[in-house]
């Protein structure tokens, strides 16, 4: 199926009023008069408001999925049952908005609905921890996804698409995942991924057969190993981080041997820099994307602090402030 372009959606939310067929919501508009949008691989994400200013998201799809409408139904079922702070209520609608398409056919296309996260991406905060110093914040960071991450695997669940700029820290310091077309749910067993995430999160090893509660084991364990290492050398972040990453890259992880930054993780003084260092070399050499162990350091990070240590206390409190 083909679907509308970015500039045909745009064209429908400018008169969102006679276009939504349900949604009672009006696109903010830039400075320009025209509606603000985030684009993505498979869709364009409005900001809106509703009739009581609650912000929303409006996803428009612009490449066709296998399985939507099965994959958002299970994905809304799922969040709604599992109550877990990190996601955000999703509504998928079928056909929703009217758009009059340069090369699809005209008339009703899908949706999916969801409230406006407001708050930093993952790479934004620790790059204002790390600019300020601020260790404690960045341990307490790193404790809230060690926390969020060992939730999604006791529930079977995984993202696909784990990286720096779907995780959003809000200013309560609340982690909230967006962009779900590539998660996996229980109730999607047998089905096969629709992408393969950004690389430099990612295993080499990975297909779209990779579809299933264990897909996102290595981003869990490269952005855990990032959030710990930046922690101990705030410097770390600013001298490795390229837009597209944290600290490490897809180059680190096919040649860890010649890569400076590894061999300096291996040789730190936190024996949980050098655990998750060393699981992940042995995962990068291995053909299987799965992590043995995962849970285990990331029961450790929970408790870890700013000290060079396997554990430690601490919360959230204060993440930004200070």
């Amino acid at each position: 199926m083909t679907f509308p372009i970015i500039t045909d959606y745009k064209s429908a939310m400018r008169n969102a009023h006679n276009r939504l067929r349900t949604l009672d919501l009006r696109p903010y508009l830039d400075h320009n008069g025209e509606p603000v949008f985030m684009a993505g691989n498979f869709a364009a994400v409005f900001r809106t408001a509703g009739a009581q200013e609650h912000t929303m998201a409006v996803k428009c799809f612009i490449r066709d999925l296998p399985d939507l409408e099965r994959r958002h139904a299970a994905l809304g079922e799922h969040i709604r049952k599992s109550k877990a702070s990190y996601f955000i209520d999703v509504e998928y609608r079928p056909y929703e908005i009217y758009v009059k398409s340069s090369i699809a056919a005209e008339g009703d296309y899908p949706v999916v609905v969801m409230p406006w996260v407001e708050g930093h991406t993952l790479a934004a905060a620790v790059e204002m921890l790390a600019a300020k110093n601020k260790q404690k914040g960045l341990a307490a960071l790193t404790r809230a996804f060690a926390i969020m991450a060992l939730d999604m695997l006791a529930r079977k669940t995984a993202h696909g698409d784990l990286k720096h700029d779907n995780i959003i820290v809000t200013s309560k310091g609340v982690l909230k995942l967006i962009d779900y077309d590539s998660m996996y749910v229980p109730a999607l067993k047998g089905l096969k991924s629709v992408l393969l995430g950004g690389v430099n999160f990612q295993h080499h090893a990975r297909g779209v057969r990779h579809y299933g509660p264990t897909m996102d084991h290595f981003s869990i364990l490269v952005i855990a190993l990032s959030l710990r290492a930046i922690t101990m050398a705030p410097e770390l972040f600013a001298q490795h981080f390229t837009g597209e990453n944290l600290i490490l890259t897809h180059d680190d992880f096919m040649d860890p041997e010649a890569s400076p930054l590894i061999d300096h993780l291996r040789q730190s003084p936190d024996f949980l820099i050098r655990d998750m260092t060393n699981r992940l070399i042995k995962s990068v050499l291995s053909s299987t994307i799965e992590v043995p162990g995962i849970d285990r350091a990331l029961k450790q990070l929970r408790k870890s602090d700013t000290e060079p240590t396997s554990a430690g206390i601490g919360g959230l409190l204060g993440l930004f402030g200070g």
